[in-house]
């Protein structure tokens, strides 16, 4: 039976076949900071004669706003790979903070807030809508009320988000009724130049589709000859073009002489 007291792991980060779980948001959520400590060589020393020391790369690994819960051990290549962006900002000498949205614009027109959540390396408004328990309790009075403004930001930013997809959306459907309108406005014109020419039976069906399609944005190449249906009638009910038909051949009758 798991036991009450432990939460639910959000994530686990695979390295290989071995695989770290992680809470309270995962590795993106966690406070990172990669420093050089002193640390004593002791056979360096002895060979001098006195107190040798040595930079080596530490890790200091915590969730925000918690003191206790904090990793403090010589960084190795799995913690580079863990943490590739604050290994690079300390490898360039900058500041060891993960991405998000600067605390700063949960309250802009009270900058102590900002302040006070940093000092408790809280640094983005994703770490501080995910504060556990005890991070909150650590921060102190206002804490909780900080947690619930940071999620309605980031509920109204996703929204903010979705309105702008949206809006998109429907811009690409207003160009594409435009573009559909003008083939209906060419192809109404060409119906109606049809109609007007039909009359004196200089439009051939064939010119027909030819224009149809100009007017749909697929021109076609017109036919080299034309059906008529009108002039090919007065062709075949012309006299010139009848022929006589071919007498049939009479009996040859037998003549018998009595």
């Amino acid at each position: 039976m798991a036991d009450e007291g432990f939460a639910s792991p959000t994530n686990i980060n695979w390295q290989g076949h071995t695989g770290i779980a992680e809470y309270g948001g995962g590795d993106s959520k966690m406070v990172v900071m990669f420093y050089n400590k002193p640390v004593h060589n002791p056979a360096k020393s002895v060979e001098a004669g006195c107190p040798i020391y040595e930079d080596v790369v530490y890790v200091r690994i915590h969730p925000p706003g918690e003191r206790l819960n904090i990793v403090d051990t010589p960084a190795n290549t799995g913690h580079y790979r863990r943490f590739p962006m604050q290994w690079h900002q300390f490898q360039q000498q900058k500041q060891q903070i993960p991405e998000g949205t600067p605390i700063d614009l949960l309250y802009p027109e009270q900058p102590s807030i900002g302040a006070t959540l940093r000092a408790s390396s809280v640094h983005t408004i994703e770490q501080c809508a995910e504060l556990s328990a005890h991070a909150i309790e650590t921060i102190g009075m206002g804490a909780q009320t900080y947690v619930n403004a940071a999620q309605k930001y980031l509920t109204a930013a996703n929204k903010g988000a979705s309105q702008a997809q949206f809006r998109r959306e429907l811009e690409v459907r207003d160009q594409q009724i435009k573009i559909l309108t003008r083939q209906v406005e060419q192809l109404k014109s060409s119906l109606e130049e049809f109609s007007s020419n039909r009359i004196n039976q200089s439009v051939s069906a064939d010119q027909l589709q030819a224009l149809i399609a100009a007017a749909m944005g697929r021109p076609q190449h017109m036919p080299r000859t034309t059906f008529d249906p009108a002039m090919a009638q007065l062709n075949a009910t012309h006299g010139s073009n009848t022929r006589a038909q071919p007498s049939r051949p009479g009996r040859r009758v037998r003549a018998t002489l009595d």
